[in-house]
C-alpha cells in the first residue's frame, strides 16, 4: 500500500465504545472486510482504525462501520494507533510485507487466507512472528464453523473410529458476485496468482483435511484442467477451473476437488471411518452420521434409508431451530476463530491454528500448483459460434 497520508476522521456515527477485547485496525477495505469489521466486534474487539490505498474504500467502510479513523498509510495507522491486533485483508501478494511490518510495530496478526503466496513466503513470516514475539494467525476460519467444531468434536470422542479416507468437495460459481468480477477484469489480483482462482480458494478444504491424515506431509498427486470455453484472449482464459487432489498421509488418504462446473456450488466432506462415516455440509451446516444397518438382505435397505432419513430430519429441525433463534449467522467459524485468536493474544490459551499448520498447507499447494503448471494444458472447449 502507499504512504504519504495521515489520518482521516470518518463522518457518520461515533466509534464503538472500548470492550474487553483488543483494540484492532485493518488493512484492506475490500469484501472481505465487511466480514472482518462485523464479526469482530462480535467478538468482542473494539475497532480503531480501517486503512486502504483508495481512500474511497477507506472512509466508506469506515462510515458504515462508525469506525472513527481511516488511513491510506499504513505504517501512519501502526505509528499513530498502535492497535493490538491487526487484520491483513489485502491481496496475497501484499501479506507477507504487511504483516512484518504490523509485527515490526508490536501488533499480533491476523492473515486472511490464503496465508502467503507460497510457503517460502509462509516460513519468513513465521520467522518474523518469532522475532517480534508476537502472534501470526491465518484465516482458516471453517475449522471453527460450528458443523466442522461438531466433525472434530465426534473425531476426538472416536465415535469414527479411525478415520480411513476423506472426500473434500468445493464448488466455485464464476457467475457468482467475486466470480463475475474476476471474469470482468482481465487485470484482477487473482490471475496473478501463481495458481489462480483455486490458490485463493483451495486453502479452506486443505486446512479441513490437512489434520486427518495422521501428520506430516502428505503426498501429493494433482490434476488440473480447464474447461470453460475460451473468450477473452487474456489473463481470463488462463486460470484451472477444475482441479482433483490425491492426498496420501502416514494413516488416511484424501481426494479434494475444486470445480467451477459442479452444482450446487457448496463445500462438502464425507470422512469414511472404521465405526461409521460423517457427510457434511457447510453450507448447510449439516452433519449426518452414516450408520448402515445390520439387518438381513433387503431390509437393510429399507432399513439403512430410515436411519438417513431420520438423521437427515433431525438435522432440519435444528437449523430451523437456529433460524428462529438468529443463530445462522454466515461468517460464524469467522467470528469463532478471532474470539479465539484475541484469548490468545490476552495469554489465555493456545494459539487457535499453530503456524506450522498453515505453513503445512501452503506447502501442499506449492506442490499442487507446481504440479498442474506442469501438465499439458487441457483443451478447453471452444467459443460457440454467434449466428449472425
Amino acid at each position: 500500500m502507499e504512504s504519504g497520508s495521515g489520518p482521516r476522521r470518518a463522518g457518520g456515527g461515533e466509534a464503538e465504545p472500548a470492550g474487553p477485547g483488543p483494540r484492532i485496525a485493518v488493512i484492506g477495505c475490500g469484501q472481505i472486510a465487511d466480514a472482518h469489521l462485523h464479526e469482530a466486534r462480535r467478538a468482542g474487539a473494539t475497532v480503531a482504525a480501517v486503512c486502504d490505498t483508495s481512500a474511497h474504500l477507506a472512509e466508506q467502510a469506515a462510515a458504515r462501520f462508525e469506525v472513527p479513523t481511516w488511513f491510506t498509510d499504513p505504517d501512519a495507522l501502526l505509528e499513530q494507533v498502535r492497535p493490538d491486533v491487526v487484520h491483513v485483508t489485502t491481496p496475497p501478494a501484499s501479506h507477507l510485507p504487511l504483516a512484518r511490518r504490523a509485527l515490526a510495530a508490536g501488533a499480533h496478526v491476523y492473515v486472511e487466507k490464503p496465508l502467503t503466496v507460497d510457503a517460502a513466503e509462509a516460513d519468513r513470516l513465521a520467522e518474523a512472528a518469532r522475532a517480534a514475539g508476537r502472534l501470526v494467525c491465518a484465516g482458516h476460519n471453517l475449522l471453527f464453523d460450528p458443523v466442522i467444531r461438531r466433525l472434530r468434536a465426534l473425531l476426538a470422542a472416536g465415535a469414527l473410529g479411525e478415520v480411513v479416507h476423506v472426500d473434500a468437495m468445493m464448488g466455485y460459481d464464476l457467475a457468482g458476485p467475486f466470480g463475475a468480477l474476476l471474469m470482468a477484469d482481465a487485470e484482477h489480483w487473482i490471475h496473478r496468482l501463481p495458481g489462480g482462482l483455486a490458490q485463493n480458494n483451495l486453502s479452506h478444504p486443505l486446512s479441513l483435511v490437512l489434520p486427518l491424515l495422521g501428520g506430516g506431509d502428505p503426498d501429493v498427486r494433482a490434476v488440473g484442467r480447464r474447461l470453460r470455453p475460451q473468450r477473452c484472449g487474456d489473463a481470463r482464459d488462463l486460470f484451472l477451473d477444475e482441479l482433483r487432489v490425491l492426498l496420501e498421509g502416514p494413516r488416511a488418504t484424501a481426494t479434494v476437488t475444486f470445480s467451477c462446473r459442479v452444482r450446487p456450488t457448496q463445500l462438502a466432506l464425507t470422512v469414511h471411518g472404521t465405526a461409521r462415516g460423517a457427510v457434511v455440509s457447510l453450507d448447510a451446516r449439516t452433519l449426518r452420521l452414516v450408520e448402515g444397518s445390520k439387518l438381513p438382505g433387503p431390509f437393510q435397505k429399507v432399513d439403512w434409508a430410515r436411519r438417513d432419513a431420520v438423521a437427515a430430519g433431525r438435522e432440519l429441525l435444528e437449523r430451523a431451530g437456529d433460524l428462529l433463534g438468529a443463530r445462522l449467522h454466515y461468517f460464524e467459524g469467522m467470528k469463532g476463530l478471532f474470539a479465539a485468536f484475541y484469548a490468545a493474544v490476552r495469554g489465555e490459551r493456545p494459539p487457535p491454528i499453530p503456524l506450522d499448520d498453515a505453513r503445512a498447507v501452503a506447502r501442499v499447494m506449492d506442490r499442487i500448483f507446481t504440479q498442474t503448471q506442469a501438465q499439458p494444458r487441457a483443451a478447453a472447449a471452444p467459443a460457440r459460434e454467434v449466428a449472425p
